[in-house]
C-alpha cells in the first residue's frame, strides 16, 4: 500500500458524499472550519496496533533487494461537522460510503480492509463549546499493509560480501598470524 489509509478513506467519502477537496481533509492539518453552512469531514488515524513486521532479502539479478513490510490495525476516526443540520442528517452516509462498491474496489486495489461495523459513532458536538457546531465522530478499524522495497548496495555498507577470517589452534590463538587465513568474497 503506497497511500495512507486516511487518504484512501478521504477519497471514498468525498466521492460517495460529493464533498469537494476543501471540504474533507486529514486531521491535524491546522485548518479551521469555515464560518458557513457547509458540510465538512476530517479523517485521521487515532492509534494503531502492530500485527506483524517483516524484512526479507532476495536476489533480483543482478541486484540484492530488501523488502520491508508491516501490517497494522489502524483505528480511524471520521468527524463530520456543520453549522447547519447537514452533519446531523447526513452522518449515516459515512457508513454507507465505507460499504459502497467503490469502497470495496479501493480495498482490493490497495490491499487493506475496512472493518464491518464501526467501534462507535458518537455525538461529539460538545467538544466545540458554544460555537453551535454539529459534530459526529465515527471510529472504525482498518487492517492495513505497508511495504517498501529497496536495492541494497555493498558500497554503501548495506550488506557485507567480503570477509577476512582465520582459523587458530591453541598455539596460534594469541599470535598475529593464524594457522589458516583466507578471504571470502561475494564475487
Amino acid at each position: 500500500m503506497n497511500k495512507l489509509s486516511s487518504q484512501i478513506i478521504i477519497d471514498i467519502i468525498s466521492r460517495e458524499m460529493s464533498l469537494g477537496g476543501n471540504d474533507i481533509w486529514i486531521r491535524d492539518q491546522n485548518r479551521k472550519i469555515p464560518n458557513d453552512n457547509g458540510l465538512y469531514a476530517i479523517v485521521g488515524m487515532i492509534d494503531s496496533v502492530p500485527i506483524s513486521s517483516n524484512s526479507r532479502v532476495y536476489f533480483d539479478d543482478p541486484d540484492m533487494k530488501e523488502e520491508q513490510s508491516i501490517q497494522l490495525r489502524e483505528n480511524i476516526q471520521v468527524d463530520i461537522l456543520s453549522r447547519s443540520n447537514d452533519a446531523l442528517t447526513r452522518r449515516w452516509e459515512i457508513m454507507a460510503a465505507l460499504k459502497s462498491l467503490y469502497a470495496v474496489q479501493q480495498q482490493e486495489k490497495y490491499g487493506f480492509k475496512i472493518s464491518r461495523l464501526p467501534n462507535s459513532f458518537i455525538n461529539s458536538s460538545s467538544a466545540e463549546g458554544g460555537s453551535q457546531l454539529n459534530r459526529y465522530s465515527l471510529n472504525f478499524a482498518c487492517l492495513v499493509w505497508y511495504k517498501k522495497v529497496k536495492t541494497l548496495n555493498p558500497d554503501n555498507g548495506d550488506y557485507y560480501d567480503d570477509f577476512d577470517t582465520r582459523v587458530d589452534d591453541y598455539i596460534t590463538i594469541g599470535e598475529d598470524d593464524g594457522l589458516i587465513e583466507f578471504n571470502i568474497t561475494g564475487d
